[in-house]
């Protein structure tokens, strides 16, 4: 019989209202490196409870076997199921850019992933133009989630839930920094497959 044992530190930080998630991070070696994963917006994920995307994304990371923990950051910090441009409110706080900022300069891998949103919201292009240029000094370890043929993938999509293969992203910032977006739709929200 095999008996395994674990500690995991899982720590997340929000504003003093808790309508912002400015970083969630889970630690299960603390004798190897840190990925960074940044994706759109936080959902609901705390120390306890979470959220689908943010399951798969540790679990990625674990089965890479390069990590010994993940830091989760997003283009926006508001945390919501849905994401909405039209609604009132702050989409992001000043504050989390500093997160950001500091989680990849922690990590030995960036990992860029919010998908294709950049591809059709202008708002998320600007953004993630932003972000790229804040990780300016970072851009050697920067890098993409791909399903072996399309690159620049979100960890919800399904030919990337259980197997993360990441690839260099300059190809994909230089597109970024020349957004094709041509229209902003009212959501951005990751499409959950259909259950079956």
């Amino acid at each position: 019989m095999i008996t395994e044992k674990d500690t995991i530190k899982c720590e997340a930080v929000f504003n003093d209202e808790r309508t912002h998630r400015f970083l969630w991070k889970q630690v299960w070696n603390k004798d190897k490196p840190i990925a960074c994963v940044i994706m759109i917006n936080p959902c609901q994920a705390n120390t306890v409870v979470t959220d689908t995307t943010t399951f798969l994304v540790v679990n990625n990371i674990y089965r890479l076997g390069d990590y010994g923990g993940v830091s989760i950051v997003n283009l926006f910090s508001l945390l919501t199921p849905k994401l909405s441009f039209k609604a009132s409110g702050k989409l992001n706080d000043e504050r989390n850019d500093e997160y950001i900022k500091k989680a990849a300069e922690e990590a030995s891998t960036v990992i860029l992933a919010w998908g294709k949103a950049s591809d059709t919201n202008l708002r998320v292009a600007e953004r993630a133009k932003q972000v790229i240029e804040l990780l300016d000094t970072q851009k050697e370890k920067l890098r993409i989630i791909s399903d072996g043929k399309r690159m620049g993938m979100h960890p919800l999509t399904p030919s990337v839930r259980a197997k993360f293969i990441l690839h260099d992203a300059t190809k994909w910032i230089e597109a970024i920094k020349e957004p094709t977006a041509k229209e902003e739709p009212k959501t951005v929200k990751p499409k959950e497959p259909k259950a079956s």
